[in-house]
């Protein structure tokens, strides 16, 4: 056979015998297929031609291209700054209403302590004193009720320890004139001792003069004379 008979058969074939070859293949007769190879055939190629599940799905999402990527991308971001401001939202919300409530319980804690301070038990009133000197400072009431307890409670003890919880205040103008009369008034040497050693911690120059002068014209108790003398590095006579 020639080649016009075969043109599907190589060109420039040098090898005789290869090219005697090629001929007897091409002088094989070809079986055609079955129809039951036909149909499968088709089938497969229809098959292959329909979009399966997963390109289904990634048309349907616009993921198909790269358009589609970056509206995905562009949707990612913009779910992440929108949780993030509500995020920041919510801390702020949280906050507020931390805040709040941590000045109703300071306002409840507050009530209690004067409720206690007010008692007729001695000893809710003495719990009283020792708790509002964590809060004279900050609160005048409880400074004012302290006072009152100072210079008119019935038991010395709770009397010296509102004098001891008053601390500092004793250099406040109005706190300090009244706790220095009680001072020279007091009849009771632990109530005077209280007043005493507050003047020597925390009080102003004038005051530790005023308490000097006190002991010196022997107004004190003689052992807190002697102690306010030695206190003060000064002569006992």
């Amino acid at each position: 056979m020639t080649e016009s008979n075969f043109p599907d058969l190589p060109e420039g074939i040098d090898s005789t015998r290869e090219n005697e070859l090629w001929n007897v293949l091409g002088e094989v007769e070809h079986e055609q297929p079955s129809a039951r190879m036909r149909q499968e055939f088709y089938e497969n190629l229809e098959q292959a031609s329909q979009s399966g599940m997963v390109s289904k799905l990634r048309n349907f999402l616009g993921f198909s291209g790269n358009t589609g990527w970056l509206t995905a991308a562009a949707c990612m971001l913009v779910g992440v700054g929108a949780g993030q401001m509500v995020g920041s939202i919510v801390s702020v919300d949280e906050g507020a209403r931390f805040a709040a409530l941590e000045q109703n319980v300071s306002m409840l804690n507050r009530n209690l302590i004067l409720d206690r301070l007010q008692n007729d038990q001695p000893g809710k009133r003495l719990r009283g004193v020792m708790d509002a000197a964590y809060l004279v400072e900050q609160d005048p009431d409880i400074a004012n009720t302290l006072l009152s307890l100072a210079a008119n409670d019935r038991v010395d003890s709770i009397r010296s320890a509102a004098v001891e919880s008053l601390g500092a205040q004793i250099k406040t103008p109005a706190i300090g004139v009244q706790l220095m009369g009680m001072l020279q008034n007091s009849e009771s040497p632990l109530v005077q001792l209280a007043l005493v050693d507050l003047v020597l911690r925390n009080g102003s120059d004038e005051q530790i003069s005023q308490l000097l002068k006190l002991a010196n014209e022997e107004l004190l108790f003689p052992d807190l004379q002697r102690h306010v003398l030695t206190s003060l590095k000064r002569e006992v006579t």
